[in-house]
């Protein structure tokens, strides 16, 4: 009856935090991209810290590094991704006057569409009625939807900066709900989880802006129009896999065309090698050979698209990646084969260190007092204990002695050594 009244506690906890993930899931999506961002940052600050800055100073470097650099981009290409808008809309009607000239003593084809086309006056009659209003509140409601999206980027970053600063303290929290037996499984797993899912994302981010950038800039020196728009289209694109350089490929060489045959070319010949050198120079060096599924980005890509929209998607390229991770950890890697090197130098650096002090001790070299001694006392029964613990569980492997492992701690000393406690240290 107990049990039973426990798995049915679980099942009900579980269907109500479904459904409250459900109702409160675009707070759920900036948290999460927030700690996407966190682990991302992290190992910037770590090198930042190991260069002598406080933890508090580095963290304010690195996001005031990307507050910068965000808030740069905006503010260079907002004003020109505007003009290039305004200007692709003219060249539009421009373009739809002259088929209507041209085209009805053009071939057959041409003949056949430009009849079932309506005129210029009719064209721009209905886009000044009904059609116009409808248009204006579609593009008032693009232009709404991009600055709630900077909007939910500055929350997010903000999220991120809290969670950075009390990271340990909601680390502590959240894994304080295993139990002792999986907490360590657990803890291994966020690590790994946090580790990967934030390299992966500067990998992608970072070519992404490179993509962008270069791009842009390669348009806008071969006489291209409209760079920013491609080079910003290009940057998007990058993130999806196989499709991407194809998207970027044929607005870049359609719009290649109205400054000539040579402009296509050229702006094709750049699109691929840019893709091609991102994919073979510059990603091993971000992210590693591990690489993401495509086919899992694809798919997540798609579901979080009709989900949440633009938030979705850029969501969607770091949650595949934690999926194959979390896939990889839980299930086709084996406990003992995860944990087990990183606990294993651990229990072998403290006990190191624990052996160098009682050594320095029976030298005459370093006088304790009692309360010190203590102390090392336990943190030895400690790591006695913690090696038994893992050992039992399995996740632990089988350690050759050494007598930098076991000789110090391993067997019990025949009799406590003398330390005199020192005036002034009690």
């Amino acid at each position: 009856m107990k049990r039973l009244a426990q798995v049915t506690a679980t099942i009900v906890l579980t269907i109500g935090l479904v459904v409250l993930l459900w109702m409160f899931s675009s707070a759920v999506l900036l948290f999460v991209m927030s700690l996407v961002i966190a682990g991302s940052v992290r190992p910037l600050v770590v090198r930042l810290i190991a260069r002598g800055l406080s933890r508090g100073v580095a963290y304010a470097l690195v996001y005031i590094l990307i507050f910068a650099i965000v808030g740069s981009l905006i503010a260079v290409t907002a004003s020109g991704l505007l003009n290039e808008l305004q200007r692709a809309g003219d060249q539009l009607l421009k373009a739809y006057t002259s088929i209507m000239i041209r085209w009805p003593n053009g071939a057959d084809w041409q003949q056949s569409v430009v009849a079932n086309l309506p005129s210029r006056d009719a064209l721009l009659s209905a886009l000044a009625g009904k059609q116009g209003a409808t248009i204006t509140r579609g593009v008032v409601g693009v232009g709404s939807g991009i600055f709630d999206l900077l909007a939910q980027l500055v929350i997010v970053l903000s999220l991120s900066v809290y969670w950075s600063i009390d990271q340990e303290r909601f680390e502590r929290l959240w894994l304080s709900l295993f139990s002792a037996r999986h907490r360590l499984r657990a803890r291994t797993i966020w690590q790994a989880v946090e580790r990967e899912v934030g390299a992966y994302v500067r990998s992608e981010v970072t070519q992404s802006l490179l993509a962008g950038i270069v791009l842009g800039l390669s348009f806008y020196t071969i006489g291209l129009p409209y760079p920013i728009l491609l080079g910003l289209w290009a940057g998007l694109v990058w993130l999806i896999p196989w499709v991407g350089v194809v998207l970027a490929l044929i607005p870049a060489t359609l719009v290649g065309l109205l400054a000539g045959p040579t402009n296509a070319v050229l702006a094709a010949a750049v699109t691929i090698a840019v893709f091609a050198a991102l994919e073979v120079w510059v990603e091993p060096r971000l992210y590693g050979r591990a690489r993401v599924s495509p086919v899992l980005v694809v798919i997540t890509l798609m579901v979080m698209a009709q989900y949440a929209g633009i938030l979705g998607m850029l969501l969607a390229p770091p949650l595949a990646a934690m999926l194959q991770i979390l896939g990889r950890e839980l299930w086709f890697v084996p406990p003992a084969k995860v944990v087990a090197p990183d606990l294993t130098a651990q229990l072998i650096e403290l006990r190191t260190r624990l052996a160098s002090l009682r050594l320095e001790n029976l030298n005459g070299e370093l006088t304790i007092n009692s309360q010190t001694r203590n102390l090392v006392q336990q943190v030895e029964t400690l790591l006695d204990q913690a090696h038994e613990t893992l050992d039992t569980t399995g996740l632990l492997p089988p350690v050759d002695p050494t007598p930098t492992l076991n000789a110090p701690f391993a067997q019990p000393d025949p009799a406590p050594i003398p330390i005199p406690d020192r005036p002034g240290l009690t």
